[in-house]
């Protein structure tokens, strides 16, 4: 079963006084195609026949979350809860437009431990995806996180990958801090949770995917190979040292997603791949595990992508934040959320308001830094959500 497409206005394009584009920020109109992208810009203080009139809101291009678990959330809201996924989508979908996220990859994870991070709940993920994108407003891709120890798991992997499913891998290895809590009943017990087992069931997962070591690396040097042939971008994870990254780079992993030692991300820089950190660390001031500061990593020059990790309004909260302290200028902070982004990915067609872009565009009330917020969202030249009436200068013209 499919449903039909959600309804949405199709535009002939936008103009406002306060508009990012690759020029800078300033007076600017947009012109949309048929095809929904970006036919041509005008820096200009008089809007010609646009029909989307910003005035003075803030008009940047649609943010591009490279990871974002925070879906999880409405699938399992409580541990072995469970709501349908088609209705848990439309759900998120309506969140991430309303955080500015026009583009989302989801981080769906394929583990060893089961359940929720399970190949079934991953494949309900796949047809939920299929069915619902006719209502969906955002971009909808997968961001496979594949723990590197699920060694049963990688054919399966590697057959989604062919099948166009996933759009990005990580490789992740959750394992170690996992085995290290063996015995640690209170802490193991919510993991299990998560995978639908006792505890028992659990530990002894923990202990079968340790047994698995010494197939991993070949494992995953065919897994990277996999994704590489299918023109897909490949990221490790959680990097401890600056030997893992070189190790993981090596592999072919040249996204460094949240590293947790400042050599890692140092050589992950040296070496010309991507660094991802979490949106949330920078809006929070700090990392919720003691990890890495990301504010002060952009500040050494050593972060090029803010994700919303399991928070969807921190990109756009993060991105202002760091503009307004002045710790970046404003196309700059925007780029870690947008352009860069979906660089990373491997997306060309999007990240910036120029021709020839995909027409994805936010529009943002800034007035209050502290707080900004979405008025309307953009996606492939139509008008996705809004929470005002937004008018076009010819009709008030008229009026």
């Amino acid at each position: 079963m499919h449903f039909a497409p959600s309804p949405s206005r199709a535009l002939r394009g936008i103009s406002g006084r306060r508009v990012l584009t690759p020029h800078g920020l300033g007076p600017a109109c947009l012109d949309f195609d048929e095809a929904g992208r970006i036919a041509h810009m005008e820096a200009a203080g008089v809007a010609r026949d646009q029909d989307f009139d910003a005035g003075d809101l803030l008009v940047v291009p649609g943010i591009v979350d490279l990871h974002g678990d925070a879906f999880e959330r409405a699938i399992m809201p409580r541990p072995r809860v469970i709501f349908p996924y088609d209705g848990a989508l439309l759900d998120v979908d309506r969140q991430l437009l309303a955080n500015g996220i026009t583009t989302e990859f989801h981080g769906v994870t394929l583990s060893w431990e089961g359940g929720l991070r399970g190949e079934p709940y991953a494949v309900r993920m796949f047809d939920a995806l299929d069915r619902m994108r006719g209502l969906l407003g955002a971009h909808h891709y997968v961001h496979l996180r594949f723990e590197t120890h699920h060694i049963a798991g990688v054919d399966v992997a590697q057959s989604w990958i062919r099948e166009g499913k996933v759009r990005f891998l990580a490789l992740n290895d959750h394992l170690p801090s996992m085995a290290k809590r063996l015995g640690d009943d209170r802490k193991l017990l919510q993991y299990a949770e998560r995978a639908e087992c006792d505890l028992d069931t659990f530990q002894d997962r923990i202990r079968a995917a340790m047994a698995s070591a010494d197939d991993v690396a070949g494992a995953m040097r065919e897994l990277t190979r996999s994704a590489h042939e299918a023109g897909l971008q490949v990221a490790s994870h959680d990097d401890g040292d600056a030997a893992t990254r070189r190790y993981y780079h090596q592999l072919g992993c040249e996204v460094a997603e949240f590293p947790v030692a400042l050599d890692a991300a140092q050589v992950a820089r040296s070496l010309g791949n991507a660094i991802v950190f979490g949106a949330p660390n920078v809006v929070r001031g700090g990392s919720h595990n003691g990890s890495l500061n990301a504010t002060e990593m952009i500040g050494a020059g050593l972060c090029d992508v803010l994700a919303s990790d399991y928070y969807y309004p921190a990109p756009l909260a993060a991105a202002l934040k760091l503009a307004h302290a002045g710790t970046l200028p404003l196309d700059r902070a925007w780029d870690l959320v947008s352009r860069n982004p979906a660089r990373a990915a491997g997306l060309r067609d999007r990240g910036q308001l120029a021709p020839g872009m995909t027409a994805d565009a936010i529009v943002v009330d800034d007035s209050v830094p502290e707080v900004p917020h979405v008025c309307a969202a953009i996606v492939g030249g139509r008008l996705r959500y809004a929470t005002r009436q937004f008018e076009s200068r010819l009709a008030r013209a008229a009026a």
